[in-house]
């Protein structure tokens, strides 16, 4: 029985499992050492706190598993109890689907070995011609991807790991995503790992011991991160929001709105200007340590008004101040502000800008 494993994946203490189970810590801690078994209806009992199938408790499902490709170099993580429990939950899927006659599905495959900046924003703009989205936002990519046939699974995972992917031809696309991530940061684990299944499915056939180590310099995380980026903020799109931001400081304001109307993290944003030649990558990198040292290297909190509320208007207006196209006074009449108020809103717009 594998019970100290599952209940270390559900963030559980002994103490916390054993007020649930109605047993002392000691008892789970003996049970989790071996001096002592549970009896089987205290097994199904476990199983229900924990939320995990009887057979993945007791170490005796005989599924054929998914082979499961990590992003980066996580694959430390995937310990047996995690891995049996995912691969179960994407079994127990594949059967729902089965049961409803909906088939299973994988995107195209194409095969990358070297990243290639041109070849990545061309495969983009095909996942967002799949995707259906044009040049709309794309909302909630999880639930986009599901349209699409593809199996997301939230589900805690340690801190450090975003998300990993597996697939096999019975079975379909499986992407896993950090459930204590934040939002932006799920939906771009997502596209990350549908690169992944899209340009380096020939790995899925190894097992992930036999994979080199991958970091920031690999080239399957360098073209799986960029492709993230480039459904997210496709060209035409960072070029239409910041063209007139081209070779300036990016406004915190105008990036932290960019983050809500399309759902992406202001570090991808400053990384699609540099790489679409909008702003240096000197400046890319000084603005997203400015980020680093405001908020830490994980977190970006918005404070700013709630989603929807900053309109086309105000966007082209405070544009058009920082152009000095037109007067604070003038952008006061316009937006129907106190110019006290335009003048606050302004100074946050260039708060940041070392200039």
């Amino acid at each position: 029985m594998i019970l100290r494993e599952l209940r270390e994946l559900a963030g559980m203490k002994q103490e916390a499992l054993g007020e649930l189970a109605g047993v002392t810590r000691q008892t789970i801690a003996a049970w989790e050492r071996g001096e002592r078994q549970p009896s089987m209806q205290q097994v199904v009992k476990l199983c229900q706190i924990l939320h995990v199938p009887i057979d993945v408790m007791l170490g005796t499902g005989n599924v054929t598993e998914p082979v499961l490709l990590f992003r980066a170099d996580a694959t430390e993580t995937l310990s047996p109890a995690l891995k049996s429990l995912l691969t179960r939950k994407a079994y127990d899927y594949a059967e729902i689907e089965k049961l409803a006659g909906v088939l299973p599905n994988l995107p195209v495959s194409r095969p990358l070995d070297a990243f290639d900046q041109h070849i990545v924003e061309q495969v983009a703009n095909e996942v967002r011609d799949w995707l259906g989205v044009e040049d709309a936002p794309l909302g909630d990519v999880l639930s986009l991807l599901e349209t699409k046939g593809l199996k997301i699974f939230l589900h805690q995972l340690p801190d450090t790991v975003s998300g990993f992917s597996a697939y096999t031809e019975e079975v379909g696309g499986v992407i896993f995503v950090n459930s204590n991530h934040r939002t932006e940061r799920q939906y771009f684990t997502a596209l990350h790992e549908l690169s992944h299944l899209i340009f380096h499915r020939r790995e899925y056939q190894t097992p992930t011991s036999m994979h080199p180590k991958t970091g920031r310099t690999d080239p399957r995380e360098q073209a799986a991160n960029h492709l993230a980026g480039a459904v997210i903020l496709p060209r035409n799109i960072v070029e239409a929001e910041l063209h007139p931001y081209r070779n300036r400081w990016l406004p915190y304001s105008l990036l932290a709105d960019i983050k809500i109307r399309y759902s992406v993290s202001m570090r991808t944003i400053l990384v699609r200007a540099a790489q679409l030649d909008i702003i240096s990558s000197r400046q890319s990198f000084q603005q997203i340590a400015k980020l680093n040292d405001k908020y830490g290297k994980v977190n970006e909190a918005v404070d700013l008004k709630p989603p929807g509320s900053l309109r086309r208007l105000d966007r082209l207006v405070y544009q058009a101040l920082i152009q000095e196209k037109i007067t604070t006074s003038k952008a006061a009449e316009v937006l129907g502000e106190p110019v006290r108020t335009v003048r606050n809103e302004l100074t946050k717009w260039l708060s940041e800008d070392p200039s």
